[in-house]
């Protein structure tokens, strides 16, 4: 977190008696936040219209969107679309354009969570250690298969 920049944004603003900036920054991050995750696909729509295309080719390469945000929490990087190892940013898709780590596909993986990693319980993400649970990781071959089903 100390190389995120937004957090840098937000205490500046605040230290400098700019909290009115960094509530219209809050809001606006968080507004692009819930957009990349939602499962609902609003940037399909905005790829199928032929007048809006060099609009949202400046979008998708500003913002993170559902399709470039969504590669980042793909399970395998065999599926040709999920790019763990980049496509980090929640609000600033820019950063990754800049720093190399973009993948733009404008497509979504077709399962998501953590490669060579058991799925867990609700509790477990979020009272690990405390709360563990006894899976064995699956083997990569299963992961390859669901993947090509």
């Amino acid at each position: 977190y100390m190389l995120m920049p937004g957090i840098w944004l937000s205490g500046i603003l605040i230290y400098l008696g700019l909290a009115h900036i960094y509530y219209v920054y809050l809001i606006l991050k968080m507004i692009v936040i819930f957009a990349a995750h939602s499962s609902v696909a609003w940037d399909d729509k905005l790829y199928g219209i032929r007048v809006l295309r060099p609009i949202v080719w400046v979008l998708e390469r500003t913002i993170s969107t559902p399709s470039t945000h969504s590669a980042h929490h793909g399970l395998t990087a065999e599926d040709g679309v999920t790019h763990y190892k980049g496509n980090f940013g929640n609000l600033l898709f820019f950063w990754d354009i800049l720093f190399g780590t973009a993948k733009i596909t404008r497509r979504r993986p077709p399962l998501y969570g953590i490669e060579h990693l058991s799925p867990i319980s609700w509790k477990e993400e979020l009272f690990w250690p405390i709360v563990r649970s006894r899976r064995v990781a699956p083997k990569a071959r299963n992961a390859k298969q669901k993947v090509a089903q």
